[in-house]
């Protein structure tokens, strides 16, 4: 006891003569990279403990060890249950002995700390990743004042000069001087409690199961669990580019910051009227190089970008490049407002100088052309602009003005050429050469590319299908010899666009490819509008053998941002053995999602279900589950538990795209 009491006797003067204790509830103490929780005294009957720490603990987020009288147990002396916040220890312990835990420091934990004779709260920054200089801090407590803080990285305490932080947007930056701290380095923040003006409400429900009530409508939970953060920046800034390079190649470079996990980037390719063509997933932190050959893309003219995403929202985009895409480039090409030109008179380098036939040009540009024979003169006119060029001469008039030429208009083969640059500029046109595929580019207006998710769905397009090497859901159909109910389990998390533009790319085969009488039907989940009483973050689409119907309900999935809201791919999967559970016919589940499921143990608040009570729903409903999803990490752990428990197949989620470059 004398231990114990050592330590709330300084908390106590910390908060008596140090500052005020804004906060309703006490924090744990640290100790090195730990956090110190005292539970109650043992009174030689009680078996379970509540652990009331103030930080949201999990199986996943902390490992709890547990000690009597400062000795620690063994694990198998006791049960840690995170649903209800309890220890229950198998022994009773002794009347006065003295219980306690200590769990790992994980990012957004806190704990009240005396620094520098102050009474404050310590917060845990995510870690260093060797790039951030930005950091959130997902603080319980509202504050009012920027003043006094302190920051520590691997225990050393930076300067005030060294870093500045914002009370408001609650982000502490690091100066420009101040190296980024290096990966995994454990950064922790701290800030008077006399700053502490409150704190966020909660709205975590005690009891995550819907009533069963005709008017129940259970209020969805916004994830309070902490999530990588998202500095990336867009536009010219973002972190990588994209380069047009020899033989009819391109290469894409991102810098090391977007390694990190949680992040997916994507090369998005848009056809000259701004519709999708094709999304590439690219490693973060390296250069890649692809062929435009493998691509399948025919000539013309597209729009190149770098995306990131993560299945929270976060998303940042470079700026559209528009690039030719020509195969045979002995001739020079030319592109106006992102259509290629086709000339009879093919375009002429003439002292560097690129002359193209005149009626094409000014017509391309909506100007109209006047032709004087007997003196060779052309007058061409557009709104208020009117030029005026002599075959042969080098001036030419603009709205009666004369500008040097550095070539004439000329006849060639037969026909009027005029230099193309000095048209479109005087014009109004902006005019580029691209000399890898040799072609010159040609805008009067600057292009609006839509960098939305909704603007990146694929087109449908009847009777298309990937041609790319990954036929996952083929090898899915060869398994199934009887007519079926098959439900698709779709997780539309950001992260999940180019798994669902695969999935519509190839269902038409699919559904042709399965046993006669067949029925399908689509549940998606996460990030939606669609509410349900008991499912407010699904949508379920009813069971048809119509492939224009599924290809339709399909469509409307759009890949998006968002918080995860009161669901689970596990609430999923049980409320798709609960619809088929009166079919006669075989049954099959389809579960696609790139990130662990949440489950009752680790996220009680978000799901009802373990992995072993789905898998148990699945044998004893007959359900064979087959799933895309990662073939490593987190997600692999929990998923192949379902795949194996129903006799299923797990496919590699990183073959799932509509063209998968090896």
């Amino acid at each position: 006891m004398k231990g114990r009491m050592m330590v709330f006797l300084l908390i106590s003067f910390l908060l008596l003569f140090g500052g005020t204790a804004s906060a309703s509830e006490r924090l744990d103490h640290r100790q090195g990279d730990y956090l110190v929780h005292y539970l109650e005294d043992g009174d030689g009957t009680k078996q379970i403990f509540s652990m009331e720490t103030g930080n949201r603990l999990t199986a996943s987020n902390t490992k709890i060890h547990v000690f009597i009288n400062a000795q620690e147990l063994d694990s198998s002396a006791y049960t840690v249950d995170y649903d209800n916040h309890t220890i229950m220890m198998h022994k009773v312990p002794d009347s006065g002995a003295e219980l306690s835990m200590k769990y790992a420091i994980a990012p957004a934990f806190e704990w009240e700390e005396g620094v520098s004779g102050t009474a404050s709260i310590g917060h845990a920054l995510s870690a260093g990743d060797g790039n951030s200089r930005t950091f959130k801090v997902t603080s319980r407590y509202t504050l009012n004042s920027s003043k006094n803080v302190s920051l520590y990285i691997d225990g050393n305490k930076l300067r005030a000069s060294e870093f500045k932080f914002d009370h408001k947007t609650l982000t502490v930056t690091l100066s420009e001087k101040r190296k980024a701290p290096g990966k995994q380095s454990k950064i922790y923040f701290y800030f008077p409690k006399t700053s502490v003006s409150g704190t966020v409400q909660s709205n975590e429900e005690t009891d995550p199961k819907p009533s069963t009530g005709s008017d129940a409508t259970p209020t969805p939970e916004p994830d309070t669990e902490a999530v990588v953060e998202f500095n990336v920046p867009s536009g010219e800034n973002f972190p990588g580019t994209i380069a047009l390079t020899p033989n009819y190649t391109f290469t894409v470079s991102t810098t090391a910051e977007m390694r990190k996990s949680g992040f997916s980037t994507y090369v998005i390719i848009k056809n000259a009227s701004g519709e999708l063509v094709k999304r590439i997933r690219v490693d973060g932190g390296r250069s890649s190089t692809y062929s435009l050959r493998k691509l399948g893309l025919p000539e013309g003219g597209y729009y190149f970008y770098l995306k990131t995403v993560t299945q929270y929202g976060g998303y940042a985009v470079s700026i559209p490049q528009f690039y030719p895409v020509r195969y045979e480039a002995q001739q020079i090409g030319v592109f106006i407002e992102g259509k290629q030109q086709e000339y009879t008179q093919p375009p002429v380098n003439w002292k560097g100088n690129v002359l193209v036939p005149l009626r094409g040009i000014f017509e391309a540009l909506g100007a109209t052309v006047k032709w004087e024979p007997s003196t060779q003169t052309i007058t061409a006119t557009r709104g208020s602009t009117t030029v005026v060029l002599t075959i042969g001469s080098s001036t030419a008039y603009v709205n009666g003005k004369p500008v040097k030429l550095h070539a004439p208009a000329q006849l060639i083969n037969g026909t009027t050429m005029v230099p193309i640059r000095f048209i479109s500029e005087a014009l109004g046109g902006v005019v580029a050469w691209e000399g890898t595929s040799r072609t010159v580019i040609v805008f009067q207006h600057e292009p609006k590319i839509e960098t939305s998710a909704e603007s990146e769905r694929t087109p449908s397009k009847e009777g298309s299908e990937a041609s790319g090497s990954s036929p996952i859901l083929q090898h899915i159909s060869k398994e199934i010899n009887e007519a079926s109910d098959i439900v698709f389990v779709i997780d539309v998390t950001g992260s999940m666009a180019e798994v669902i533009d695969y999935v519509k790319e190839t269902i038409s085969h699919f559904v042709d490819s399965v046993p006669a009488g067949s029925n399908f039907a689509i549940l998606a989940y996460r990030d939606i509008n669609y509410k349900d009483a008991y499912y407010p973050a699904m949508e379920f689409f009813n069971f048809t053998n119509q492939k224009n119907v599924l290809k339709s309900q399909l469509s409307g999935l759009v890949a998006t941002g968002g918080m995860d809201w009161y669901e689970s791919g596990l609430e999923g999967i049980q409320m798709a053995v609960e619809k088929m559970s009166d079919s006669k016919k075989a049954k099959r589940i389809i579960f696609i999602t790139d990130s662990p499921v949440h489950e009752k143990g680790s996220s009680p608040s978000k799901s009802r279900y373990s992995l072993k009570e789905i898998s148990e729903s699945l044998k004893s409903n007959k359900v064979t589950l087959d799933a895309i999803a990662p073939k490593e990490g987190p997600a692999y752990k929990q998923i192949i538990q379902l795949v194996e428990s129903s006799n299923g197949t797990l496919y590699d989620i990183n073959e799932a795209s509509v063209l998968h470059i090896k």
